[in-house]
């Protein structure tokens, strides 16, 4: 098996750690890590079977760790004895191969009222609350991100925005109900600090290569 690994401008990735699996023995993984020009190649002569490929990425960016899982050209399963060829893209967003969800985390908002403070017959409606999420310098990968203005929606993660690109965020959320006027909301990061009408904030890493920003946002009182 051979391939190349690049980033989403299609630069060379070096130190990329590609894994081959034989779907048929278990642990008889093979790894390689891709050279300066983003290639490798791995042996699958042995044992027989067939085989699945995936890649991995890890980086520092402001002063944290994070892992991410590349996107395959081709995430099929082939025979070792065939080979295959299988490249590999650092994507920020998007769907994964493997249909499990997004390339990019998610920004999940848990807000602390159960009553509108200006209707106190209205209970607060997730739905209606729209986060704008504004890069603070470049994101993961070096590139210029771009403001993501979203309503949160239901996720199994609690009410979110999903597949935003990992990087640095100043945030601020509005109340946006339909026919009503628009209210700006209190944010911060989860159960840390004061509220603010915005927060800066990276992201947590949820589990080895699954990304999330936890925030709580209030109305404030009229």
């Amino acid at each position: 098996m051979s391939g190349k690994v690049v980033d989403a401008r299609g630069q060379p990735l070096p130190g990329v750690t590609v894994v081959a699996d034989n779907t048929l023995v278990y642990n008889s993984n093979a790894l390689a890590t891709t050279g300066s020009d983003g290639t490798y190649r791995i042996d699958v002569s042995k044992p027989a079977g067939t085989w699945h490929a995936s890649a991995t990425h890890k980086v520092q960016y402001n002063a944290r760790s994070y892992t991410f899982d590349l996107d395959p050209n081709d995430d099929s399963v082939f025979a070792g004895n065939e080979g295959a060829v299988r490249n590999f893209t650092w994507k920020l967003s998007g769907k994964r191969a493997d249909d499990t969800g997004f390339y990019g985390g998610f920004v999940a908002v848990y807000v602390d009222q159960l009553i509108d403070p200006a209707d106190p017959e209205q209970a607060i409606n997730s739905d209606d609350i729209e986060l704008t999420l504004t890069p603070s310098g470049k994101l993961v990968d070096g590139s210029e991100g771009a403001p993501i203005t979203k309503k949160l929606v239901r996720t199994p993660d609690g009410d979110a925005v999903q597949d935003v690109p990992v990087g640095r965020y100043t945030v601020t959320a509005r109340y946006a109900q339909t026919g009503k006027s628009v209210r700006p909301m209190q944010v911060r990061v989860r159960d840390t600090g004061n509220y603010a009408d915005s927060v800066t904030a990276d992201f947590d890493v949820l589990t080895t290569t699954r990304h999330q920003i936890l925030l709580n946002a209030q109305l404030p009182t009229p």
